[in-house]
């Protein structure tokens, strides 16, 4: 049989549960609130922001790390730089070359048609061939000129081992070491030697003065 009571001895034990019940829920609000709260220690003079202190060796550091890698970007732009000229050189070079030796393989052709008039007559049938052969020559000349290639003086020049090869040394009353006849003409390029000149070059004494002073030599 339960006692009349009963009742109202549970009432007071409700009412101490949710009164631990609100207590925890107070501590549970106190906390969130402060860890909304700014820390004050991250904040210097007059609530302003907070700034850490990086130290002078530190700094130097970064600094010096700044400063070679700094150096080190230099030098390789300096190496690249180096590089792209020494390629570009190394084209014009090779497009030079190329270039000299194809024209040079049209110079045969030049020999050929100069011959032709130096040996085709000018009179009678031959003379309309002649003509033929002189334009076909005068536009190769052109084309030549066109390219730059250029024929290189010789007769009456100084001979010049560059672009002269002498073949033969021959008495003459010419200064010595002049140029009295072409034997092959020599061309260039720009400032390259595509074919150097055949010659002959005066020894600078006269032949009649060579018979003479084998005449008056004693026996």
């Amino acid at each position: 049989m339960s006692s009349p009571n009963s009742g109202d001895d549970q009432k007071p034990s409700e009412e101490q549960a949710e009164k631990t019940a609100n207590s925890e829920d107070l501590s549970k609000e106190d906390v969130a609130n402060e860890d909304l709260e700014p820390d004050d220690t991250l904040r210097g003079e007059e609530n302003e922001p907070f700034t850490p202190e990086i130290s002078e060796e530190v700094e130097t550091d970064w600094q010096k790390m700044a400063q070679e890698r700094y150096d080190q970007l230099v030098r390789l732009q300096a190496d690249f730089d180096n590089f792209r000229r020494r390629v570009d050189r190394e084209r014009e070079e090779l497009r030079g070359y190329v270039t000299g030796a194809i024209l040079g393989e049209f110079l045969p052709v030049y020999d050929n048609l100069e011959r032709a008039l130096k040996y085709m007559p000018d009179t009678g049938e031959a003379k309309a061939w002649r003509m033929g052969v002189e334009m076909t020559l005068k536009g190769f000349n052109e084309v030549l000129n066109k390219f730059g290639v250029t024929p290189i003086p010789s007769v009456g020049t100084a001979f010049d081992p560059r672009v002269h090869e002498a073949v033969q040394r021959v008495d003459s009353d010419h200064p010595e070491g002049i140029i009295v006849e072409e034997l092959l003409k020599g061309f260039q390029w720009k400032d390259r030697v595509l074919r150097a000149s055949m010659v002959k070059v005066s020894t600078g004494q006269d032949a009649q003065d060579v018979q003479e002073s084998g005449t008056d030599s004693p026996s």
